[in-house]
């Protein structure tokens, strides 16, 4: 075989495999008009009568009946390999990796005899959080109210007493925003300050009460940063 059938070979597999995937896309979507699905997250589904895991004959329907959601942020220490390290240290960058942290959105769905976890990074997906908030707000009107047709939005976080703290986006002066971190986030040090700031979107305090988060808020946005409370 040529190189060049060698070349049309691949771009004809690379294209049906495109064409699949946007044939999937357009039957999921379609599937979510004709169920009425009004909202999802991570491969869940809400529809105005269950929750639904998977699609098609596999997938499974919880009743909202009983069912209640909440979201909760986690951020965890984690080690990885970066590609400059791969590149300066090969193999001995397996064996000295760069620590991290990874933030995530997790949503909890429980009822009587069932728990429904699911969660996105907020790395990959700036807006899992906003989405997870919606999803679990509109559950529980349905949970309270079964049948209720009406499509709610993320919750405000005013009224609550405790939040999370998330750092959006460092803006143009990381170097302020890294110490304000310093500042706020207890017992940190100035290389784990940097990676929380570069590596935003990431939770910087975990349920602190208002006032405390307000500050930090109002602090680290003097900094320049973009920030939001959870």
């Amino acid at each position: 075989m040529s190189p060049w059938a060698v070349v049309v070979l691949l771009l004809a597999i690379f294209a049906g495999a495109v064409g699949v995937k946007v044939m999937r896309s357009a039957t999921a979507a379609g599937a979510d008009l004709d169920e009425g699905v009004i909202a999802a997250f991570a491969g869940l589904r809400l529809t105005r009568t269950a929750v639904v895991e998977g699609s098609g004959d596999r997938a499974l329907h919880h009743p909202v009946a009983g069912l209640s959601a909440r979201v909760e942020i986690r951020s965890a220490e984690h080690s990885r390999v970066t590609v400059p390290r791969a590149l300066l240290l090969g193999l001995l960058a397996l064996a000295v990796k760069k620590r991290g942290y990874e933030s995530e959105a997790h949503l909890v769905v429980e009822g009587p005899g069932r728990t429904i976890e699911r969660a996105v990074s907020l790395r990959q997906h700036p807006g899992g959080a906003a989405a997870a908030e919606e999803f679990a707000a509109a559950l529980n009107e349905l949970g309270e109210h079964p049948g209720s047709g009406h499509r709610t939005r993320s919750r405000s976080p005013h009224g609550r007493e405790r939040f999370d703290v998330a750092l959006l986006d460092a803006g143009a002066h990381q170097l302020e925003v890294v110490r304000a971190v310093r500042r706020l986030v207890r017992g940190i040090g100035l290389i784990d300050a940097k990676e929380l700031v570069t590596g935003a979107p990431s939770i910087l305090l975990e349920q602190v009460p208002e006032p405390e988060a307000e500050a930090a808020r109002e602090e680290l946005e003097k900094a320049g940063a973009a920030v939001e409370l959870l």
